[in-house]
């Protein structure tokens, strides 16, 4: 069995990641700068092939605001 690596997919959450590169106007992913903390979460073999969806970075976000009020 073989698995292809789908780019529409977040290789985080595995939900679709709305990324819309491949369109003239770009994509929002072009201009959010994803952490790199959740750029290391993402398994070798999918390093690359797909953009983190908005949701997990937001998620991400508001995880370290809340470990910041925490401290």
């Amino acid at each position: 069995m073989t698995s292809k690596n789908d780019d529409s997919i977040c290789p985080l959450c595995q939900q679709n990641n709305r990324c819309d590169v491949k369109a003239g106007s770009g994509c929002w992913c072009m201009n959010t700068p994803v952490p790199e903390e959740l750029l290391a979460q993402i398994p070798a073999h999918l390093k690359g092939v797909s953009c983190v969806c908005n949701a997990c970075i937001g998620r991400y976000q508001r995880q370290q605001h809340l470990n910041a009020n925490v401290e």
